[in-house]
């Protein structure tokens, strides 16, 4: 069960954080955009469909001080959905587990760590060359460690849930047909404490139902 202590010592401060976060990212795209051609504001056509529901199979790499007490783990299948805005934005829902595996092979606690991973994404998208495309934004989750990425869950003692922020850099190849492919890393990190940090790539196929 997750403690109250969570979200009334640190909501404030967490709220704050996405204030800013989204602040930046638009900032950022229209900075970008004086510079840099943008699909659905200069007359380009814009390619994709207006919803996507998708597969990406993902691996986490620990990084900084999470990567003394854990490692790679497995690749763990996510679910995606993805929205895209004629200005060339792309907003996205997503769930899944990031997998991740204790160092210490001789402690008595669950080898594996699986976070549950909840979250929205927003990220602004410029046409390389057709069908090439490329995204960058952030992402905002709801991380709750377990020791398998099975449900019901069984909560990891040793890590706390916590909300988690990310920079997103994604390709997007958008071939004839309702298909979207892509391939995407982000940097993540827990901002409630400095204990779960790391990376994400992944690669994903989505369908415009």
């Amino acid at each position: 069960m997750i403690k109250k202590s969570i979200f009334s010592t640190s909501f404030g401060q967490l709220a704050a954080k996405l204030a800013f976060l989204v602040f930046f990212v638009g900032t950022a795209g229209e900075a970008a955009a004086a510079a840099t051609a943008e699909f659905g504001e200069t007359g380009m056509e814009n390619p994709f469909d207006q919803a996507y529901w998708g597969l990406e199979l993902a691996t986490n790499y620990p990084a900084a001080k999470t990567s003394h007490q854990l490692a790679p783990g497995a690749t763990q299948p996510f679910l995606t959905y993805r929205y895209c805005l004629s200005t060339g934005w792309m907003l996205g829902a997503y769930g899944g587990f990031k997998g991740l595996k204790r160092r210490d092979s001789d402690s008595d606690l669950p080898k594996n760590l699986s976070i549950l991973s909840l979250g929205y994404e927003s990220l602004k998208g410029w046409r390389l060359y057709h069908p090439l495309y490329f995204f960058a934004g952030g992402k905002f989750s709801y991380l709750l460690p377990a020791t398998d990425a099975n449900l019901p869950l069984r909560r990891d003692e040793q890590f706390r849930a916590e909300f988690s922020g990310a920079g997103v850099a994604m390709l997007a190849l958008k071939p004839a047909g309702k298909w979207l492919l892509t391939a995407r890393i982000d940097r993540w990190r827990g901002l409630a404490t400095t204990r779960l940090e790391g990376s994400e790539t992944a690669l994903g196929i989505l369908v415009n139902f």
